[in-house]
């Protein structure tokens, strides 16, 4: 099997300073949303694209980029980018835009050496590009005017290294990124800014928030479980507030709303001795999630799409809060099992179902009741009524029957059935309809209640 081939995206931070380590790990660290094999460089990283299992276009990753770069607070105004086959050439090609030997300054002799941290030329660099200059040379194509067994004997293993980068490039040896394994961040304050009530302490955390969201997501990770640690200004044990999510979360602006609310709670329950001088937000528990595009599309319908599901995230989570047990909320999913009481199923939250799969099942939707009963109750019919419960109901309309039937082979599961389903709309003596839909059991010759619309 052909080894697949790769594709190496260079960003260039173009800053003349250096960036701060803190900051640039931090830079880099967003980039893995768009790929895992990372390098860093001097004020430089390097993503290999040729293995990610979503296609990106140029023009769409640069404008996120210089987004997670203006987050940081880098001019990304400064940013530029380059792609080549290899790691070398793609640093080549993002400085000095483009890859003809014809073309390329003598200084892009050093850049196929070392695209990793050469920027400016020392002393003894300058003094071999004069060498170069001196023989009349100009550009790379000159390089390759002169026998190259006479560079080597001059220059070792440092030509070679350039022919070596330059024909090919495709064993330049680097090391991959590795972000940090904690996931924590820290702010201090003063103890004369007295953080002491809820909306303080919210405000204080936002930026915590904004950062760990940012990364979980880069790291395609979903968030199970924070801890809020707050050290009071007296030497008194530090205040713990743990929050466990329902479902998995990565919406920063839903992490927001449901951190207000169980703060606030706390406080009310149980108010601050003392003022707050620090607070840390660590990650306590993750969940791996699959890797996606939706984040960096644009369109209205997109954003339209990504603000439902975070609504619907927001309500689930809530319900989840409330409710404690994470089994007590779910989502119910159709499924296309014959027999009706089984046609749905309990799961985490999910994607949104597929337009294929929603087609297969939708014809269901209009004739199945709203109210379904996993345990259908008994009915007796008397005369032109239905008798629930003691309660006499009149038969107002009955519509064509639908039979639905377990078969021999699917016994086991199914446990065999013959149905025939109704839809009868009723009336009681305080003139209250309903519309129900019920079902005559073909092997037992009872009805039964299992849903109403």
């Amino acid at each position: 099997m052909n080894e697949i081939q790769k594709e190496w995206w260079c960003v260039d931070l173009g800053q003349s300073g250096q960036i701060a380590p803190e900051v640039f790990g931090r830079f880099t660290e967003s980039l893995l949303r768009f790929t895992p094999d990372l390098v860093q460089g001097k004020n430089r990283v390097f993503l290999e694209m040729g293995r990610t299992k979503k296609l990106f276009k140029l023009e769409s990753v640069a404008a996120r980029i210089r987004a997670l770069g203006e987050r940081l607070s880098v001019d990304s105004s400064l940013f530029r980018f380059g792609i080549g086959l290899t790691l070398p050439r793609a640093w080549v090609q993002t400085r000095w835009r483009t890859l003809d030997p014809r073309s390329l300054p003598l200084d892009a002799y050093f850049d196929f050496i070392d695209p990793i941290h050469q920027f400016q030329l020392n002393r003894a660099m300058n003094e071999r590009l004069h060498v170069f200059r001196a023989l009349g040379m100009k550009f790379i194509d000159s390089l390759f005017s002169v026998p190259k067994e006479a560079w080597l004997v001059r220059f070792g293993e440092e030509f070679d290294s350039f022919l070596e980068n330059h024909e090919y490039g495709f064993h330049f040896s680097a090391s991959r990124f590795v972000p940090e394994a904690s996931l924590s961040e820290t702010t201090q304050w003063n103890a004369e800014e007295y953080v002491l009530d809820a909306d303080s302490l919210i405000f204080g955390i936002k930026p915590l928030i904004d950062r760990i969201s940012g990364r979980v997501y880069s790291l395609h990770l979903a968030l199970r479980k924070i801890e809020i640690r707050m050290k009071l200004d007296r030497p008194v044990p530090d205040r713990l507030i743990e929050l466990s999510f329902t479902f998995p979360q990565t919406s920063r602006i839903l992490l927001l709303k449901l951190l207000r609310e169980k703060i606030s709670f706390e406080m009310s329950r149980e108010p601050l001795s003392d003022p707050v001088v620090e607070i840390e937000v660590k990650v306590l528990e993750t969940l791996e999630r699959e890797p996606t595009s939706e984040r960096f599309a644009f369109s209205e319908k997109d954003e339209q799409v990504e603000s439902e599901k975070e609504r619907w995230l927001e309500l689930v989570s809530y319900l989840g809060l409330k409710l404690k047990n994470r089994d007590d909320v779910f989502q119910a999913e159709v499924t296309e099992h014959p027999l009706p009481e089984k046609s749905w199923k309990k799961v985490l939250m999910n994607e949104p179902i597929g337009e294929a799969k929603l087609d297969r099942i939708s014809h269901l939707f209009a004739r199945r009741p709203i109210r379904f009963f996993s345990d259908p109750y008994p009915l007796f019919r008397m005369g032109p009524y239905l008798k629930l419960n003691h309660v006499l109901w009149k038969i107002c309309e009955i519509s064509e029957g639908e039979r639905i039937a377990g078969h021999g082979w699917d016994a086991d599961e199914t446990e065999g059935f013959d149905r025939t389903y109704y839809r009868v709309k009723v009336s009681n003596a305080v003139n209250q309809v309903e519309d129900w839909w019920i079902y005559k059991d073909e092997q037992l010759g009872k009805l039964n209640l299992h849903g109403i619309y």
